[in-house]
């Protein structure tokens, strides 16, 4: 799970690897060769030649030979290549092993990814975010809290109103709209967050009482109720390398924000329509002109998890960065 700024935990998925059965591989002009030093470590690798460690995800899910990430061993040769737009990284293997396995060591400036799916999983306080492009209304809404008081949290009960005809002991999940997402001072979408989960104690007529069983937040009345909304859990997020169509831009920042960084949650004009889904990884880049000179500058900025797509804007995860991230920032293909 992604968590606070800061942590360094283990990342499962990650780091070594060990392929190839080939003692030699043909190398073309432009490869780069590393040769493994103790304590290399793929991230290592790919922070050194790829501009950013956030990339070695992709490197691995594009080559179909590393089915078991291990450790790489002293002496081994990585070989890093481009065939197209794609970068390979190839691991081969010295003659000798001059020392014998180790536990992997493994790092990442944030949380877990999955070995098996070539994933990052995402903890709640970031996963339970809706990115919609209508306004919801689920399956009715808090009118407020039974007994005393204004504002629910846990184990305390709320009344609600539904047409869903909620049956006793069912769960259900409570949303709070967070924000407008805009463009230009365009509403393009609705950023929303689920906050609690409860159980449904009684139902008479429309009203249902039910308890909290779950709050990150205090409960408000106009808050939304779901009967169908998936659990509030980690999210698994499954790498993958964009084929965008056209560049887009930082266009919002959850809260309103004039600039972001790490670990915060930013909107793009890219989406569906532009080959960006969940799991894409979005290079940032800010772009300088110089007046009246023929001149571009694209500096490295960071990059973005993308968390959700719509048709023709997404919302994703601040991952790195090495400036303050500002609207009107160019996003691209991490490659």
């Amino acid at each position: 799970m992604i968590g606070g700024p800061g942590l360094k935990k283990t990342f499962c998925a990650f780091i070594g690897l060990f392929l190839l059965v080939c003692a030699y591989t043909p190398l073309m002009a432009d490869d780069t060769v590393h040769i493994v030093r103790k304590g290399d470590t793929l991230w290592d690798i790919s922070s050194q030649y790829l501009e950013t460690p956030w990339k070695w995800p992709l490197v691995w899910a594009n080559n179909e030979d590393i089915t078991n990430p291990h450790l790489i061993y002293p002496n081994d040769r990585v070989i890093i290549s481009k065939q197209g737009e794609k970068v390979i990284i190839t691991v081969v293997r010295t003659q000798e092993e001059t020392e014998p396995a180790q536990a992997p060591e493994t790092y990442t400036p944030e949380e877990i990814a999955q070995e098996e799916e070539k994933s990052i999983v995402i903890s709640p306080k970031f996963s339970t975010f809706i990115y919609s492009p209508n306004i919801l209304t689920g399956s009715g809404s808090v009118i407020k809290k039974h007994g005393l008081g204004d504002m629910a949290t846990r184990n305390e009960m709320i009344l609600i109103k539904s047409l869903s005809g909620l049956s006793p002991n069912s769960g259900i999940t409570i949303v709070s709209k967070v924000s407008d997402v805009k463009n230009d001072n365009k509403i393009i979408g609705y950023l929303y967050k689920a906050v609690a989960i409860a159980k449904v104690e009684d139902f008479t007529r429309n009203i249902a009482k039910a308890t909290i069983t779950y709050s990150s937040q205090e409960i408000k009345p106009g808050d939304i109720v779901f009967d169908d909304l998936r659990p509030i859990e980690p999210m698994t997020v499954k790498i993958s390398e964009p084929s965008m169509n056209n560049i887009g831009h930082i266009i919002d920042f959850y809260g309103g924000i004039s600039s972001s960084s790490d670990l915060d949650i930013s909107f793009a004009d890219v989406g569906r329509n532009s080959g960006i889904e969940e799991g894409t990884l979005l290079s940032i880049y800010e772009e300088t002109t110089i007046d009246g000179e023929d001149a571009v500058f694209r500096d490295y900025r960071g990059m973005i998890l993308v968390l959700q797509s719509l048709d023709t804007s997404c919302m994703g995860l601040i991952i790195e960065s090495n400036a303050q991230i500002r609207r009107g920032f160019l996003v691209i293909g991490a490659w």
